[in-house]
């Protein structure tokens, strides 16, 4: 099959995914228990009758089940996402407000943890069974297992509490709060990345066992191979064998792996922005499922669902003009 067919075959089966992830998230929380309208009205229990069937009808919740889903097709498309219960404001709105929070705090940690477990993935491979490889497999192992909320909570108590050397949760330091980021744009700057070590650091430690295992995996299956025993049997340099040779084909499995991970980057860390209390994606997610704020849950989770579905048609893509044996 030729590139373009392959191409336009793979859109068209990546929008029906789409399709049916849309339909998919929307009937999980039409399923989910709860009246949202009493939610709305819990501060207000005085409320008339008549300004809860308005509040029916405004929501859409007085339809047939068929209009209601054409309505949220035509929402997710519009970027409209409704009126959450608990801030009384656009969703989109305040998913806009807290996705730089989380792309400035994930952005490094991903990028971080993805060039950690490569490295060391592909320099454990290649001194496979030495002491290297033995420990670095048993702290990557440790840190992939671990959970990331004990993580996060270990380094707060550690070097937040104990030691004193980070801030234990949000932003900012409290002098900034009655002061404008203009008046020292570098202590600003400086103030936000002193905030964000101890949950990048989580995030790495955390995230980079995976990458690491994979990398490896893959880099042992590639060494294996005629074409790299003959560089070797040829007298090629090692830094030519892992990095230019190896390296290279042992990516292919993981551009899946890292679109998915620039992809997530965009829902935010759930439990970790909760514990250090970062105001991104994650802690709006978790504040909405605590409160039942289903419109927030139905734009944060499409969203989710759409990047995910993009990052792997790209990734398919990326496939498919790295290797030309890929056609299907």
């Amino acid at each position: 099959m030729a590139l373009r067919d392959f191409l336009i075959r793979r859109l068209i089966t990546g929008f029906i995914t789409l399709m049916f992830v849309l339909v998919l998230n929307f009937f999980i929380f039409w399923l989910m228990p709860g009246d949202p309208v009493m939610l709305l009205v819990a501060g207000n229990p005085w409320l008339k009758e008549e300004r809860k069937n308005a509040l029916i009808h405004e929501l859409g919740l007085d339809r047939p089940l068929h209009e209601q889903l054409l309505m949220y097709f035509k929402n997710v498309f519009t970027m409209n996402f409704g009126i959450s219960f608990v801030h009384n404001r656009p969703v989109s709105e305040l998913i806009f407000e807290a996705l730089p929070y989380t792309l400035v705090l994930l952005v490094p940690a991903v990028i971080g943890a993805i060039w950690l477990g490569m490295k060391l993935g592909a320099i454990s491979a290649w001194e496979y069974g030495s002491k290297f490889d033995v420990s670095t497999l048993v702290i990557a192992l440790v840190f992939y297992s671990m959970p990331v909320f004990w993580l996060g909570m270990f380094m707060i108590l550690v070097f937040g509490y104990w030691l004193k050397w980070f801030p234990v949760a949000g932003v900012l330091s409290e002098k900034w709060l009655s002061m404008e980021p203009w008046q020292d744009p570098i202590g600003f700057v400086l103030d936000v990345i002193w905030h964000m070590v101890l949950p990048v650091v989580t995030l790495i430690l955390y995230l980079f066992g995976g990458y690491y295992l994979i990398m490896r995996n893959t880099m042992l299956d590639t060494l294996m191979e005629d074409y790299i025993i003959t560089a070797k049997a040829k007298g090629c340099p090692d830094d030519v064998i892992i990095y230019k040779h190896a390296r290279r084909n042992a990516m292919l499995p993981m551009i899946t792996i890292i679109a998915l991970a620039i992809a997530g980057i965009f829902s935010g860390a759930v439990l970790t922005e909760t514990i250090f209390s970062w105001p991104g994606m994650g802690r709006l997610i978790f504040e909405a499922t605590l409160h039942q704020d289903f419109p927030v849950l139905w734009g944060t989770f499409t969203v989710m669902a759409i990047l995910v579905v993009i990052a792997n048609i790209i990734a398919d893509i990326i496939y498919a003009f790295l290797d030309p044996r890929i056609r299907y």
